[in-house]
């Protein structure tokens, strides 16, 4: 070997050294760098000079810098993330359903429903006192007031899921072309190259962390060095092209507007899997539409019931003409088809009419028959109208243009209706306190806050009769068949008690996920992080290598002046 040679080898190590220095540098001055992935450097000595004596070496190089990086724990950590995001937005959903439930406040909707129904037990001891009737329909009102409040509560917190979702998928539509071309450049970068172009494979892994935290991700790396990236079955991301995300509004089966995700190349639906959109429509899919569709269930219900009862009432004064509120679309159909397009469906029974000469006092009972057992001819509009007016003296029943049935009375007459044990007026809407047949329709009829004469708390014209209030007052209580046996009260604690579970479950998986997340974070740190310490103790070690070989070539150099020396 001659000086020559030496040289080289100094020379060698002083440049691997020194690329050795400059990773170590690198790592320290990212260590605060989001994404960063600490890099380490890999030295190989060079194949040396055969001789008889041995192999001489001719020195060092670098063979290889690599990325400290596990895919595998890459695709775990993604997957953390989205569920972490997806479970974090579920429990911040229905803490916002239970703020406009409010069901520990002093209006929340148990305690009006209470309130209504206690106004409505002491009509029943004051039946005709004018104040205590103004109580009950003021009652009335405030109920059905908060029963469109909370519906229009839900379906604006509805909207703005739909507005974020919209927000989350364009944020997601831009990311895949940022890592779209990142896969070009990383490509073009690492094309002849033993080495990966690590800021731009940490750029791109940055990127693909927060596409994760949008949609569940699925990554495929390619011989070349991009990454394919899949959401659910749909190709989202391929080399360098990205088929676009986009958003559709669009009406479910429940009427509800939506925000779909699409793919923009061949409008397919996207299944997110998880995160941020994930835990968007689970909150709007699945929690507001329960509250909502629970809503109008309970409101059905308190509606129906109630009217049931008023409508076989009687008020202190008599009816003279009265138009059911509820049209029938069809009036050749018996009344308890869904094709009707009634809300409430009548069954067999009967209801009695009343009708009394203003003059003298005499009243004339009829009694009508409801059948809707399908068995024979079954009632119709048409055939109760029919029946009505044979049947009934003084007294005229009419169906209108629009599917509503009038009836009235003949001049100097007046009557009242009683005992209805088809649910026949309240279906059509006869009579009732309630209008409207959900929570988005829910009133006072306007009839009674206009008269509160006609409040029908008694069954009889008899003075201090309470008795159809007492019923009233007891409708809070009865099991309800639409409501699967529950009372309107059982139901209502209920719902509030789901959402209780719900929630403590939801607050549940969000700190489960909160600490695999972290779990997984602490091993990605400990594999891929920079840790000062360890750099330090490279720093040095680097840094005696260098000044070695430093200290080498000032040797050799002295021996190469001692040798010219010689020669002159």
């Amino acid at each position: 070997m001659g000086l020559t040679s030496a040289f080289s080898v100094g020379r060698t190590a002083l440049s691997a050294y020194q690329a050795a220095l400059q990773v170590t540098g690198q790592n320290i001055a990212n260590v605060s760098t989001p994404g960063y992935t600490r890099s380490t450097t890999r030295l190989s000595a060079l194949p040396g000079n055969i001789t008889t004596a041995g192999q001489l070496g001719r020195g060092v190089q670098v063979s290889n810098i690599r990325r400290q990086i596990s895919e595998s724990l890459q695709t775990r950590l993604r997957t953390a993330i989205g569920d972490r995001t997806s479970a974090n937005i579920e429990r911040d959903a229905l803490n916002r359903i239970e703020a406009v439930l409010n069901p520990l406040g002093d209006t929340n909707l148990g305690s009006l429903v209470s309130e209504f129904f206690s106004a409505v037990n002491d009509l029943q001891n004051n039946p005709e006192n004018i104040a205590t009737r103004g109580i009950v329909v003021n009652t009335g009102v405030t109920l059905t007031q908060k029963i469109r409040d909370i519906r229009s509560d839900l379906l604006a917190a509805r909207n703005e899921i739909n507005q974020e979702i919209t927000t989350a998928v364009r944020t997601g539509d831009q990311l895949a072309s940022q890592i779209a071309d990142l896969n070009e450049r990383i490509v073009l970068a690492e094309a002849g190259s033993n080495g990966q172009a690590a800021a731009l494979r940490d750029q791109r892994d940055q990127l693909l962390s927060e596409l994760s935290e949008i949609f569940e991700v699925v990554t495929r790396e390619q011989p070349n060095g991009a990454v394919n990236v899949y959401i659910g079955n749909e190709s989202l991301i391929q080399f360098g092209e990205s088929f676009g995300l986009t958003t559709e509004v669009e009406t479910d089966a429940n009427g509800f507007v939506q925000s779909t995700i699409r793919l923009r190349i061949n409008n397919g639906l996207i299944d997110s899997g998880s995160g941020q959109i994930e835990g968007l429509v689970r909150a709007r899919d699945i929690h507001n539409v329960e509250q909502v569709q629970r809503l109008d269930e309970l409101t059905a219900a308190l509606i129906f019931e109630v009217n049931k009862i008023h409508s076989s009432g009687q008020g202190l004064e008599g009816l003279t003409t009265v138009t059911g509120l509820n049209a029938v679309q069809d009036t050749t159909i018996p009344l308890n088809s869904p094709d009707t397009q009634l809300n409430f469906f009548p069954e067999t029974g009967s209801f009695f009419i009343d009708v009394r000469d203003a003059a003298s006092g005499e009243t004339v009972r009829t009694q009508i028959n409801v059948n809707l057992d399908g068995i024979g001819a079954d009632t119709t509009l048409d055939s109760l109208v029919a029946d009505i007016n044979a049947n009934v003296p003084n007294f005229t029943a009419t169906i209108l243009a629009d599917g509503r049935v009038e009836f009235a009375a003949d001049a100097g007459f007046e009557f009242t209706f009683s005992d209805d044990t088809s649910g026949t007026l309240a279906a059509l809407g006869v009579n009732t306190f309630f209008t409207g047949y959900d929570s988005l329709t829910a009133d006072v009829n306007p009839l009674i806050a206009g008269n509160l004469n006609l409040l029908a708390a008694g069954r009889s014209n008899l003075p201090g009769d309470g008795s159809n209030a007492t019923l009233l007052a007891g409708v809070q209580d009865i099991a309800v068949a639409s409501l699967g046996g529950a009372s309107l009260n059982e139901y209502y604690t209920t719902t509030i008690a789901n959402l209780a579970v719900s929630s403590s479950s939801a607050t549940s998986a969000a700190e489960a996920s909160d600490v695999i997340f972290e779990a997984l974070t602490v091993q990605r740190e400990s594999l891929s992080g920079v840790n000062l310490d360890e750099e330090a103790l490279s720093l040095i070690s680097y840094q005696r290598a260098f000044e070695g070989a430093a200290r080498y070539l000032n040797v050799v150099d002295e021996m190469l002046q001692t040798l010219l020396g010689l020669v002159r």
